[in-house]
């Protein structure tokens, strides 16, 4: 009876083990590019709109597989008029951010001024 149970254990310790692992490595391994991001299944942090109203910042929160303990933040641009396809310019660290519209084509983030046409913000570049 206490070698089923012992067994019976270690069968369970051993699959919760796997499937955090397993939910881990792909939670990490999955985001290679801002590309990749679907973002409704993210939880939307923040919406600031440019000056002229012609476009959206939204921040995203993503990541954390246990808690939301490895986050991090990712910013997509929408154009209100649709004529510009949404795109990924932000990708920042879990910390706390500092971002606000410069003008009609420039975004403030933390440190660095970003052109919403051919720049983009990634934490792992900095």
């Amino acid at each position: 009876m206490k070698i089923k149970v012992f067994i019976y254990s270690l069968l369970i310790i051993t699959i919760f083990i796997g499937s955090f692992y397993f939910v881990h490595t792909h939670k990490n391994n999955s985001i290679k590019a801002l590309e990749d991001v679907n973002v409704k299944k993210l939880d939307l942090i923040k919406k600031l709109e440019s000056p002229d109203k012609k476009h959206v910042l939204s921040i995203y929160l993503t990541g954390g597989v246990l808690f939301k303990s490895d986050y991090s933040y990712i910013g997509q641009l929408h154009s209100n008029d649709n004529k510009e396809k949404d795109k990924f310019i932000l990708w920042l660290p879990g910390e706390d951010f500092n971002i606000h519209w410069v003008n009609n084509k420039e975004i403030f983030v933390n440190d660095e001024q970003i052109n919403i046409n051919n720049e983009n913000y990634d934490f792992r570049n900095m």
